[in-house]
């Protein structure tokens, strides 16, 4: 698109100075030819010449200065395109794309064509320039048509690659959460373990307790009919030594 802008820049230079030239040779030649009736006869056709001629470049500037605003214009909407596509991926081409480049390459062949017919120089010129502005347009194109395939492939490729790291961390959570269930189950098994242990030593160790109780109350009975027995032998013991006396 640039090179088919400065193409269109430099053919407008071109036709310019052709034109330029062609008044200034033709008003050298009309001034020192000056002579009663051939003059004005001459001067006439020379007007009505650059007339013509001034005209014809006046369209054709006017043309080239469509078709470059034209081109900027197509320019910013590829931009556009671009960056929509950069942005979520999808390829938007405008409806009128195809008749506007038509309607363009149209246009630059009337132009040619009439540049042509005002000489043979500046129609090899604009032939040549021409052939140049379509090749460098059709590369372009082809660029700008393979740009949003390219870069949605690598969006696409970018994604995938994105993909095959999340399922991988989800692979190693996955891993991390069974091993996780596992030494939780292990724990739980531990724990019951541990429970059905304990509350067996609590029975052994109640029982023992209840053991140890009751053999406290039996001997604490013990106890009490040894007293009573001591006091009773004590008893007698007092007795027998008073009727001695």
């Amino acid at each position: 698109m640039f090179q088919r802008m400065q193409e269109l820049v430099r053919l407008n230079d071109s036709l310019v100075r052709d034109y330029s030239s062609r008044d200034g040779h033709k008003k050298d030649e009309s001034a020192p030819n000056c002579s009663s009736s051939n003059a004005s006869e001459e001067f006439e056709d020379n007007d009505v010449e650059k007339e013509g001629a001034t005209e014809s470049a006046q369209m054709q500037i006017h043309r080239l200065q469509m078709i470059t605003v034209q081109q900027a214009q197509e320019l910013k909407t590829l931009r556009q395109i671009q960056r929509d596509a950069m942005a979520d991926g999808q390829v938007r081409h405008p409806a009128t794309s195809h008749w506007d480049n038509q309607r363009v390459d149209d246009e630059e062949d009337q132009g040619v064509l009439q540049v042509g017919s005002d000489g043979e120089d500046t129609d090899n010129v604009v032939g040549r320039q021409n052939n140049e502005m379509q090749s460098a347009g059709n590369r372009h194109d082809n660029q700008l048509r393979k740009l949003p395939l390219t870069s949605l492939h690598a969006q696409l490729k970018g994604k995938d690659l994105q993909l095959q790291r999340l399922q991988q961390i989800i692979a190693k959570l996955e891993s991390r959460f069974e091993k996780l269930i596992d030494r939780k189950r292990f724990m739980e098994q531990n724990f019951q373990r541990t429970a059905r242990t304990q509350q067996a030593h609590l029975k052994k160790y109640l029982a023992y307790i209840r053991q140890q109780t009751a053999e406290k109350k039996a001997l604490e009975r013990q106890l009490r009919e040894l007293k009573q027995y001591v006091d009773v032998l004590e008893k007698k013991i007092v007795d027998s030594s008073r009727h001695r006396c």
